[in-house]
This record gives C-alpha cells, structure tokens and sequence, in this order.
C-alpha cells in the first residue's frame, strides 16, 4: 500500500506546484505594515587553505567564513502550495505609488511577492566563466571574478567541474592549475591535456559556498620542457573550455529567485552572456519604449551582469535558457494575453513580482500595473539604489562580476598598493613574472603628453640573476618603460619607476608588471633545469603605484565618454532616436543603454524621440546603414560611401579572418596576379634599387632627421603644422561588422551614430561589443568592430572643442596648458618666442626712459 500511495502523493504535488505559483495570494507591502524581521543562518566555518607554492587566498578577500559582501536575506521555506510573502523592495517598506514618474500620491500601495520554490528532477548546472574563451598565458597567470548564488543552491550539494586544453611544450611535470573559491583551494592539477579538451572535477565542502557574492580564483603555473629561455615562455598557455567549466549541484536542487537581490544568481550562459529577455506588448508605442529602456538598464544595474544583453519580443519565447531571466513589463489587461499566471492583483495596484517558470529553472520578473503611472511606481521599485554611495564616493568601478578586486579610480594625487589591487607577494622561480592590475581613469583625464605615474618597486632577487635582466611595465598592452637590473643580488626598496601616462586613456586601463630574468643555470640549461623550485625573485604586495594630479578637461568629440557610461552634457539628456521601433533596434539600443548603465554605475540621463530636431544638440541616432536618414553620415564625419560599401560587400568569413597575412597579401595578388606569380628574382631585385634610387640625397637626408626627431624627442612633422587640425570623412574597413562615430554640433554637444549592415547584424554585433574587455577599447571619434574578433579599429581625435568639467582653477588650467602645449610644439614655441619678444621690448623700453646711458 505505501508503495503505490507515495508515487501518488508525489506525483499530485508535482502537478499542483505550477497552479500554486499561479494562484499565489500576493502579500500587500503597504506602508506601515510591518515585517518580521529575519535572521540569517551563519555559516558553517570554513577550513584554512592548504599550504602550497600559491597563496590561494585572494588579496583583500575576506575569510572563508565571513559573510558575503552582498548578503542576500534568506527567506523560511514555504509550506506546500503557498507562496510565503517577500519584499521586493527596500527592506521593511514600500515604496509609495508617488515616488516615480507622475504617479499621485494617493494610490494603492503595490504589490510585491515571490515565487515559490519547485523542486528540479534534473541536475542544475551553472556557467561561471564571464567571457566565452579564458587563456593563460606565460609561467604564471590568475584571474578573480565572483559569481552569486540562490539560497537553495548554497545550501545544495555542489561539485565543480572544469575543462581546458593546454600547449604541447607545457611540461605536465611542473605545471598545475589551481583553483579557489572564497579563499580555499577547490582543485588542484597537474596541466597535462595538450591533444583533447580534458574534464576534470572535485567536490565542494558543504557550507563553503554561500548565498549571494562569492569569490573565485584560477592560477595557473606552467612550465616548458625543453627550453629554458625568456622568448620561450611567451609559447606557455592554457585555455579554459567555457562550455564544460560549470557548478553542478546535487540532484533534485532548487534555484529560486526570491527578490530583487537573487538577480545577480541569474549567471551566464556557456559564452559568459547574461540575456534579459523583456517581453513587452505593442512595442511600437512610445508609452511602452521609452519605459522598456529603463527597465532593461534597471535591471542590469541590479544584476551587476558582467556582459548583459537585451532581447527585446512582443510574444513569450517559453522556457527561459541557463543565463537568461524573463522580464514582462507592460498594462496588465495586455499582458495576460502575453505571459501566463499574471495574477489579478496587477489589475488594480502596481506590481512587481518574480515568477517560477512552470516545468523550468528560470524565472520571470512581472512588472506590472492597470495604469502607466502604475507602471512607472512598479518600474520604480526594481530602481532602488544600484549603486553603494561609499563605492560612488571612492570611485570604485564595479568589476566584480568579471574582474575581482573591483577597480578604483585615479582622480590625480593618489597612491595605490599592490595588495589593494590583487596583486599578492609573489616568490618566483621562473623566467619570467607576469603581475597584472587594473586602474580607472575618469571620463576627463587629459595628460596623456606630458604626465608621469610614479611606481615605488619593493622587491628582491639572488646573486644568480644576471646584470641585463630588466622589470617591463606595460600599460594597455604597449611598453611604457624598462627598469634595467645592473647589480647581482640586492633587495630594493621603494626604487622609483616613472611611467609616461602615454598609453593610459580614460576608463578602464590594465598594467602590466614583468620581471625578465636570466641567469647562467637558464644559459646552460641541463635537463630538468626547467623544473628548479630555487627562488630567485620576489615581488612585494608593498609596491605602490602613485598618480600625479593631472589635467581634467572635457574633450568633444570622444566616444570614451560615451565608453565611461556618460554623455557630453549630463545637465542636458541625450536625445536617442531609433531608425525603426522594432524588436531588433529596441534591442540594440537596450543592450547598449544597458552597457553604459553598467560602466556609470547608474541609469543614463536620456528622452526618447520618434526622429531628431534642428534644436537638439546631442543625438543618439541607431539603426542599419539602410535606415539612416541623408545628411546623418556626413554629420557624423563617415564617408557616404558607406551606403553602397557595406550592401555590396558581406561581413569576410571565419576562415578568411583567421591568418594575420590575409589583409596585406590579398590586395598584393588581385592587383598583379600574373606579375606576382612570374616576376623573376633579377625582376624584383630591380624594382627595389629603382625605388630607392629615386629618393635623391636630400630626401634620404631629410627622412633621416625625421626618423631621429620621432625617435629620440616623440616629434613629427604633423605636429609641427600651424593649420587647424579637421577630421576627414571616415571610412571603416569593408570587412567592419558595426560602425560607432562621433562628431561635435552646433551647439554644445554630439552627435553620435551606432549602425551595422542589417538590423539583426545591429543587435548581434551591439550585444558582441557589450562584452566589458572590447567595450573598454570604445574611445576616439570613431570605432570599427572587426569581425568574430576581440579588436576594434579606433579612428583618434584630431579636431576637438575642450568642455569645462571641473570648477575653474588655475591649477587645473596649468595642467590641462602644459599638456595641450606639449601635443602642439610649434605653437607653444611661438608662444615662448612671443614672450622673450615682449619682455626684451619692454625692458628696452624702461631702460630708455629710466637708464642712464655710459
């Protein structure tokens, strides 16, 4: 009898679980009621880290028992078959109906509540990778990023599993992979997979993991196994498999949103996308656009998404996929045609409300209500504070979801430890150390010819490091200076470093530390050399990067303010005008609106209009090449032949992008098939003299001394020009995906144009240059995304308008003068010369009338 009578029960409960969300009595959050305030479980305390060569633990993370730094607040299990109330507001109260948009003040209080928990038959498996491909590279390597979990899946089994490929001179011998989560090693192998993508897993301490934010880190060092040299290390790398590294729980766990707070735990797909899927009804209307944009931004804001995109529809597309969360925005009496299970209190008070999905792990925010000023209290919900007013104060940018420790920003006279930045005391016993940081920079940084950070290095190394080793610093990925090691053996101690703030730019920067290290073992290097463990360097946490005070201006054009989540003006909102009002463009714009919220920590200040005004000074226009209205490209300074290229020429295949060569040799062999195939060596050899004969002495002569000026003082004949600088029309390369260009107006803003081939390469390609690594390239006046590449063509600035953004100060416009005379030689020397003339002529003059002549 028992067993036919718990199948039976089972299988009714499982069968009424989808009517109770549906039917789930909605708790009302009115103000003045009151919530019983809830304790959350401590966690269970966590083990030390094993001893090993690494340091598991990250710099600055907190210990493995301490909270989280974004507690989630727990909620009590439900009973069966009803939805327990929870606040998807501010804790304790509501906000009121009047606290958004135009809406009256006495209203009905709105509604929020929470799905209830559905018990999953399969197991659940997360992505926790945040960008599609992760490589390591050189002898040592690490990345940190965090990821959130549910209630039910912290307290769930779980077990990590992880797969990567590596090359074939990594030495399995000497090399492993390390990985930690909230301070304490979870995985530790040896680097052995060179043929095959390999699996590996290992369980997860119970209570290790914990509800909302937790920290992971993966170390790799490598090996080669027959060289010993510097260059051979640059042949050392690992790649981790996005599809097969994942968290997967135990069987039959739960994943439940339960508010506004378990959005992060929405995570990432198997290529590090977080999709927000916005069903919203008759998109086309005004009402609804301008409100879908907002929530989208809200949305991501809440989530701290990594690489957020938008997909904007006007029916439900079903279950919701791994990384994906379903939002359904709009009037109620619309959306019960749209989404099932709205329940009827949307049709007399605001709702917001977070939905199971029946038959599925994912979830679905309702944002609802029977009027718009309903619409807009709902909407006003999900925008509670997104960003912590202490982190806004500092600067901090909000990296964590990709890049752990989140990135402080430099406002000028400021001192940085490495140990702040991630990057711990590091004992080395290789070839060559790699440290990497990263700093950010605001949005009006304007020092790049003249200013200087300053790197205080502690750090040591043996007798057995030969003179001629050096300590690179490089600085987004281009050298900036060189710190030479002329002495064997010594321990260093706040040795200055000057780095040019050249290569830095405004937003995000990475800096790169390495120490090239040679000694007379790597020389001869016997068999197994490879393999020493005998340390010969060390890189303090103690090392400090210090940034002068610099100049802060305003620059128009510059699509790094764009890149930084700002516009030009953020008195005046931008006007943003879509080609059409269609699901593919409200999509591009979102996951770009989106981005930028993300970056400026806030949602972006901007009105929406059906088409841009003579009266409107900053424009941001989107939509394809064909949808552009005549006179937009020429305003933008984009070549009108843009509209007749990009048709006619289709984005190049994978197969053709993938040699480097392919750009330089192809026009080679169409111009002269034939010539190329048949010229002889005398024929060549011929061609070469003929043109180097034809450059006489004084050209010879003159293109010398022009080669010494820009190599020894950074000169060039261009900036020694005294005409006004204007930027030509722009042309993007043929094989360009999507095309973003900025040009100054009339007024006191920008014009700005975002466009792709077609309207669905517009969406495809906008959620493709969200990822955070290419967005950070975004500055200049215009950008070319080149194809299934992580590399964007940036066009610079050369005819620009400086805008105020700091209160005026004779410091600040010493600095922003020195750093314009230094980018503009020839007049700063016209200037000096100016001067002596007028101070030789009027000390002329006192002399005559009060000198006494000899």
């Amino acid at each position: 009898m028992r067993r036919v009578l718990i199948p039976f029960l089972l299988g009714l409960q499982a069968i009424g679980a989808p009517n109770a969300l549906a039917q789930a009595a909605p708790f009302n959050m009115a103000p003045g009621s009151a919530r019983a305030p809830q304790t959350s479980p401590a966690p269970a305390p966590n083990q030390a880290a094993p001893a090993g060569p690494f340091d598991m633990r990250q710099p600055g993370s907190p210990p493995a028992a301490a909270p989280s730094p974004r507690p989630v607040d727990p909620q009590p299990a439900s009973p069966a078959g009803t939805a327990a109330p929870f606040s998807m507001g501010p804790r304790n109260t509501a906000p009121s109906a009047g606290a958004v948009g135009n809406a009256p003040s006495p209203v009905r209080a709105p509604v929020v509540t929470n799905a209830l928990p559905v018990r999953n038959v399969a197991r659940i498996e997360r992505p926790i990778l945040p960008f599609e491909t992760l490589r390591f590279e050189g002898e040592t390597d690490a990345r940190s990023w965090t990821f959130h979990l549910t209630q039910d899946e912290a307290a769930s089994g779980a077990t990590f599993s992880m797969g990567y490929k590596n090359a074939v001179v990594v030495m399995p011998e000497g090399s492993r992979l390390r990985i930690a989560i909230n301070g304490e090693s979870v995985l530790d192998t040896p680097i052995a997979s060179s043929n095959d993508i390999k699996r590996v897993t290992s369980s997860i301490r119970p209570g290790l993991l914990r509800p909302g934010q937790n920290i992971i880190r993966m170390e790799t060092l490598q090996r080669h196994r027959t060289d010993c040299t510097i260059a051979a290390t640059y042949e050392l790398w690992t790649d981790v498999d996005s599809a097969s590294t994942r968290l997967i729980f135990a069987e039959g766990a739960t994943k439940t949103l339960r508010g506004l707070d378990d959005l992060p735990a929405v995570g990432v797909d198997s290529t590090g996308v977080t999709t927000i899927r916005v069903v919203a009804p008759k998109i086309y209307r005004p009402e609804i656009r301008d409100r879908l944009l907002r929530l989208a931004q809200t949305v991501a804001l809440r989530g701290r998404y990594a690489h957020p995109v938008i997909q904007v529809m006007e029916s439900d597309p079903g279950p919701s996929p791994v990384g994906t969360i379903k939002v359904a925005m709009g009037l109620a009496s619309e959306l019960r045609g749209l989404v099932p299970g709205i329940p009827d209190a949307a049709s007399v008070q605001p709702l917001t409300m977070m939905m199971q999905e029946p038959g599925s792990i994912g979830s679905t925010l309702v944002v609802a209500g029977p009027t718009w000023q309903d619409l807009d209290t709902a909407i006003g919900i999900v925008r509670t504070q997104t960003l912590n007013p202490l982190n806004a104060e500092r600067g901090i940018i909000d990296t964590a979801s990709w890049h752990w420790p989140e990135v402080p920003t430099a406002f000028g006279d400021q001192t940085f430890r490495f140990a702040d930045l991630g990057v711990p005391t590091q004992e080395f016993s290789g070839r060559r150390l790699k440290a990497d940081l990263a700093i950010n920079l605001p949005s009006d940084f304007y020092a790049t010819e003249y200013g200087e950070a300053i790197l205080h290095l502690d750090a040591a190394y043996t007798s057995a490091v030969r003179p001629g080793s050096h300590v690179n610093v490089f600085v987004n990925g281009q050298i900036s200076t060189q710190m030479t090691i002329t002495t064997q053996g010594d321990i260093v101690r706040r040795h200055t470093v000057r780095v040019p703030l050249k290569n830095f730019k405004s937003g995000f920067n990475r800096v790169t530390i390495e120490a090239a290290l040679m000694t007379d073992a790597d020389a001869r290097c016997a068999p197994g050399e490879t393999l020493s463990e005998t340390k010969r360097f060390v890189l303090f946490d103690t090392t400090t990067l210090e940034f002068p005070k610099f100049g802060r201006i305003g620059r128009l054009p510059d699509l790094a303010v764009l890149g930084a989540g700002r516009f030009s003006d953020e008195d005046l909102p931008t006007t943003v005008v879509l080609a059409r009002p269609d699901a593919l463009n409200l999509s591009a714009a979102g996951t770009l609106l989106a981005r930028m919220a993300r970056n400026a920590g806030r949602p972006v200040q901007a009105q929406f209009a059906n088409a841009a005004s003579a009266e409107d000074d900053s424009v941001l226009f989107i939509g394809a090449v064909d949808q552009i209205p005549p006179g937009m490209l020429d305003r933008v300074r984009v070549t009108e032949h843009l509209r007749m290229m990009w048709p006619s020429t289709p984005v190049a295949d994978k197969g053709a992008s993938q040699t480097a060569s392919a750009d330089f040799t192809m026009p080679l062999s169409q111009a002269s098939p034939d010539r190329t195939a048949t010229a002889s060596t005398d024929e060549v050899r011929r061609r070469w003299s003929d043109t180097f004969q034809r450059r006489g002495i004084v050209q010879q002569t003159i293109g010398s001394v022009q080669d010494w000026l820009e190599k020894t003082f950074s000169l060039s004949l261009s900036s020694l020009k005294l005409e006004e600088r204007t930027d030509a029309p722009y042309e993007p390369p043929q094989r360009a995906s999507l095309l973003m260009a900025q040009s100054r107006s009339e007024g006191a803003g920008v014009w700005t144009l975002v466009t792709a081939r077609t309207d669905r390469a517009l969406a495809d390609e906008m959620a493709r240059l969200s990822n955070p690594l290419l967005w950070s390239q975004v500055s200049g006046r215009a950008i070319a995304l080149e194809p299934r590449e992580m590399k964007l063509q940036v066009e610079p600035i050369s005819d620009y308008r400086f805008v105020q953004t700091q209160p005026p100060s004779l410091t600040n416009l010493r600095l922003v003068a020195a750093n314009w005379m230094s980018a503009n030689i020839l007049q700063y020397a016209l200037v000096m010369l100016a001067c002596c003339t007028f101070l030789g002529v009027a000390t002329a003059l006192l002399l005559s009338r009060l000198g006494r002549r000899s």
